[in-house]
């Protein structure tokens, strides 16, 4: 292994890279008094946080509640274009794990990744749609068993879905998720279910992230990826296996894993993907960043590391060390 001179080190076609980033923004005051749950990049390039009082206890030690059993008061903050809105949830007994805007930005989107079917149609509907006041839209049900949720620019909404979710349990024979993907309508309509075959069979949506109003997923058993364009599934193999987030250009020429936040930055040769070596993150101050929380939209990449956001394009421009 050699140092190439620009902060990376070579070896054969693989380098690893040193990138320096300032932070984006900042939720220091939005944050206290709160636990992060989940972050995510909206279709409008908005920042959203969403933000807890509590996390709710797992239902026998194992299991995350679809509802919980006190009410529990949840903060959305949504950061545009300098601007912040925060939105205060309380005495909420949903236990909610997604947050992203829709129907244009203008209203929230909460989602959590449990949902119960009592039978007789009798179902938890576990997505809620609030203004930015945080008055109710509507409510509708996504499925058991949430992995990932992206909204797209024309108001759907993907949905990834884990083993629990696509083989069915919380009551569910006939699982909404057991294709593994879905795109749903606005309103909770099914618009797109993935069609799979049996080399092609989605057990567990490992990582998902929407491009465009499409989407590109990694998924097991074949731990390809797979790009989602107009209904058309296009699928490139590779040697990562168990990513739990990716990011991936439009043309997806290049896609970055996240392994165990390991980033992993990979590109397209013919039908398949090769390792172009990992990326370390820096902090201002030049520690290593150690991000809570990653979400990607495309090829943009969004880390929480304590009240601090960063993001990171693979398709643009950046400072190597």
């Amino acid at each position: 292994m050699r140092r190439d001179g620009h902060g990376c080190h070579v070896q054969g076609l693989m380098a690893d890279k040193t990138v320096k980033l300032l932070p984006s923004a900042s939720i220091s005051e939005e944050i206290e008094g709160f636990i992060p749950v989940c972050v995510a990049i909206g279709a409008g390039g908005e920042l959203c946080i969403l933000l807890t009082k509590e996390i709710p206890a797992l239902s026998g030690g194992m299991f995350p509640q679809a509802v919980t059993d006190n009410p529990i008061t949840y903060r959305a903050a949504v950061i545009r274009d300098g601007t912040r809105t925060v939105t205060d949830l309380p005495k909420e007994k949903w236990n909610y794990h997604f947050f992203e805007t829709i129907d244009d930005g203008k209203h929230l989107l909460l989602c959590g990744a449990r949902s119960y079917n009592y039978g007789g149609g009798n179902v938890e509907r576990n997505a809620s749609v609030y203004t930015a006041d945080g008055r109710p839209v509507r409510r509708f049900c996504l499925g058991d068993g949430i992995g990932h949720l992206s909204v797209t620019p024309d108001n759907h909404i993907w949905c990834g879905y884990f083993d629990e979710g696509i083989f069915g349990n919380y009551g569910w024979d006939d699982p909404l998720g057991k294709s593994g993907l879905v795109k749903w309508s606005p309103d909770g309509g099914m618009a797109w279910e993935y069609q799979g075959t049996s080399n092609r069979f989605i057990a567990d949506c490992y990582a998902m992230t929407t491009v465009g109003n499409g989407a590109a997923f990694h998924y097991y058993t074949d731990f390809d990826v797979g790009f989602i364009q107009d209904g058309q599934t296009v699928y490139y193999s590779t040697d990562i296996d168990g990513a739990s987030a990716m990011a991936a250009t439009e043309d997806g020429s290049r896609v970055l894993f996240d392994k165990d936040h390991q980033f992993i930055l990979a590109e397209r040769k013919g039908r398949r993907y090769v390792r172009r070596g990992r990326i370390w993150f820096k902090k201002p101050n030049g520690k290593q960043l150690s991000p809570l929380l990653v979400a990607t939209r495309g090829p943009q990449l969004l880390m929480l590391d304590g009240a601090d956001l960063y993001l990171y394009d693979i398709g643009g421009h950046e400072h190597a060390l």
